[in-house]
């Protein structure tokens, strides 16, 4: 809805709606990897961002140069994110052609706003962006957005791309290709698809190989035959292992913005990896001693595996990854470190924690483990070889109890957990919490109720 001709625009509310837009978009991001924000408390995120991306809709057009003032100012992708969907919600040609002009000259930072804002929209107008910007006539960076918006999106907008997948598999633009394997992610298109895909697993661009291993992961679970599965998967692995190791190399030689996008990149490979990799693999502990501290634990916490814990507890002196290392002992042990009293007091802050650089709180405010304590806590032993979360070995049912109850970081281990496994099962954590519960009630039918194999 928008307001009448006869009602005046109050510019300086427009900006307040644009402003705590653009806040609670990049709350709702960088959530994911919350480890104490749950989905309920996720909602409010959804529900105060709606309130003011509805602000900014009534607005109208009258709204428009405020929200690209913001864009050409601040230039980040919740500023992106504001613009791409008040620009098509209108459908307004000469303000989608403002808003491209300024994410083609930053693509690598502003394009995942407008991703996230095509998935935002209401159905129809997500699907009607889809499908006019995956036609031939389009740019590729048009594509790629539109491509990635469907990935998110699921069947229904898989269906609304305007021309054959496997046209956008075999472009000659990279992130076609990549965007294209996200969708191929999600099934369909036997035959010329699977071809096309195993040809991205052996593309000279790296971050296409990683898509396609995704991919090829994911479709190959739902194989009847064992032996063909089980080879796919292992190619699949092969190849994004690979490709871990050389982001991990391209890592230490970038600085600043780069390194920061190497890393968000390097961090998501290591999560799908750390799904695919079968459990007691000979080369995992060269593989967790090779890569970052962080990384590496953070691959173990996705993997699940005890018989990884020594190398946990060889971090939790580290001070740079205690917390974290803490974290992720726990998500596997199921043991509370504040209940089971395996924690430190607080260190206290001297001046220069406070006047200089600021302090980096990369761990969310999470307790600092007593490392001593922790290795001589005696506990029940869990079962090596077995994937574990909470103290429980990992199964359908007990994922699914987690995408419910438990915080962002183990919701997001489930989800992939389940994702990689069941094919059948999706669930997107970057969209809103009424898609995210929708999405688990159709899951809980689909793996409990409809009779699927498990």
């Amino acid at each position: 809805m928008q307001i009448g001709n006869n009602h005046k625009v109050i510019v300086a509310l427009v900006k307040r709606h644009i402003e705590d837009a653009a806040f609670y978009w990049a709350q709702h991001e960088a959530s994911i990897d919350s480890p104490r924000l749950s989905l309920s408390e996720l909602a409010r995120f959804s529900d105060l961002l709606d309130a003011h991306l509805e602000g900014i809709s009534v607005a109208g057009s009258p709204g428009w140069q405020p929200t690209l003032s913001a864009l050409e100012r601040w230039k980040q992708p919740g500023e992106a994110f504001v613009a791409a969907y008040a620009a098509l919600g209108r459908n307004d040609p000469s303000e989608l052609a403002e808003l491209l002009l300024h994410v083609r000259a930053q693509p690598e930072k502003l394009l995942r706003g407008v991703i996230s804002a095509i998935a935002w929209l209401p159905t129809t107008s997500a699907l009607t962006c889809i499908a006019q910007w995956t036609q031939e006539n389009n740019a590729p960076l048009v594509q790629v957005a539109a491509l990635r918006a469907a990935a998110l999106c699921g069947d229904e907008a898989q269906e609304a791309i305007s021309q054959p997948l496997i046209n956008f598999l075999n472009s000659e633009d990279a992130h076609v290709r990549a965007a294209a394997c996200r969708v191929a992610a999600l099934g369909g298109g036997e035959g010329e698809i699977e071809v096309a895909l195993h040809k991205c697993l052996a593309d000279p661009d790296m971050p296409v190989r990683a898509q396609a291993a995704f991919s090829v992961a994911r479709r190959y679970r739902a194989m009847p035959v064992p032996n063909d599965r089980s080879q796919n998967s292992l190619l699949a692995a092969e190849t994004l292992w690979q490709c871990v190791i050389s982001q991990v190399n391209i890592l230490t030689d970038t600085k600043g913005w780069y390194r920061k996008q190497a890393l968000r990149r390097l961090n998501r490979w290591v999560q799908h990896l750390a799904g695919m990799v079968p459990i007691g693999h000979p080369q995992l502990n060269a593989l967790l001693q090779f890569m970052p501290p962080r990384l590496a634990l953070r691959f173990i916490a996705y993997h699940g595996d005890p018989a990884h814990l020594p190398h946990v507890q060889a971090r939790l002196s580290d001070n740079d990854t205690a917390r974290y290392a803490g974290w992720v002992w726990q998500t596997i042990t199921g043991v509370d470190l504040a209940s089971a009293e395996l924690t430190m007091a607080e260190p206290e802050q001297t001046p220069s924690d406070t006047t200089g650089d600021a302090r980096t709180d990369v761990d969310h405010g999470l307790k600092l483990p007593d490392a001593e304590k922790v290795r001589h806590f005696v506990r029940i032993p869990l079962q090596e070889g077995q994937r574990h979360l909470r103290g429980q070995p990992l199964d359908p049912e007990l994922a699914m109890h987690f995408l419910e109850v438990a915080p962002h970081a183990v919701r997001s281990i489930a989800a992939q957990y389940l994702q990689l496994h069941h094919p059948v099962a999706r669930v997107v954590m970057r969209g809103g919490a009424r898609q995210q519960i929708a999405a688990l009630d159709q899951l809980d039918d689909d793996l409990f109720h409809s009779g699927a194999t498990l």
